[in-house]
């Protein structure tokens, strides 16, 4: 997707969410630090927003999001299996579940951080792809099934069991990637495979049954 493209969209989500919110052309200049005939010129795509500007729509967008962000962050802690959310490409762990808070105190020293440097395995594999990265960019991958050991070197795997572990993807804000992450563990006898991934495009989902 071509960055005009990334910008036309975001104009587009920040005028939505304008008139949503019942706010004028200056409301929003005044909110992003912009003159009024700038913002003007954008929604009438005489111009489109420089990289500080898409930066400044972009946070802008996040924060006037936080109450589905807050709504998203409670159903991962009240969640019984593993959860965590992660958002672009240096991938933060935000959030877990309230057992995974109780018994990984590493868990909650990793919240806000970064967390590529403990992903270990297949996992690690996949989201150091570059292409892979490039589609979740995209939009045209839905979700990431994993299957094997930890996935992250603060996590311990009993012996007879696999980690199944899903990322699924949102499309929010075109060319950002958002994803929710969750995994349980599977009887090894149980589980489709030891040790592989399922990659699920939205086409694929779509198909009826």
């Amino acid at each position: 997707m071509s960055t005009f493209l990334i910008q036309g969209e975001l104009v587009r989500q920040l005028r939505d969410y304008r008139l949503k919110a019942g706010l004028s052309q200056s409301d929003i200049a005044w909110k992003l630090g912009f003159s009024l005939p700038t913002v003007s010129r954008w929604e009438r795509g005489i111009s489109t927003p420089d990289l500080r500007a898409t930066g400044a729509i972009v946070d802008f967008l996040r924060r006037a999001d936080v109450y589905a962000g807050n709504v998203l962050l409670r159903s991962i802690v009240n969640a019984r299996d593993s959860r965590n959310l992660w958002e672009g490409e240096d991938i933060r762990y935000l959030a877990g579940s309230r057992q995974e808070f109780a018994e990984t105190p590493q868990m909650r020293a990793m919240i806000g951080n970064s967390i590529r440097r403990y992903m270990t395995g297949l996992y690690h594999d996949f989201i150091e792809d570059r292409a892979i990265v490039s589609s979740l960019k995209a939009g045209d991958l839905a979700s990431i099934d994993f299957y094997g050991g930890a996935s992250m070197s603060v996590t311990t795997i009993p012996d007879g069991f696999v980690q199944f572990k899903r990322i699924s993807f949102q499309s929010e804000l075109k060319g950002v990637i958002r994803g929710d992450t969750h995994s349980i563990l599977i009887p090894q006898a149980e589980a489709p495979m030891a040790e592989g991934a399922v990659v699920h495009n939205w086409d694929t989902l779509s198909l009826p049954v």
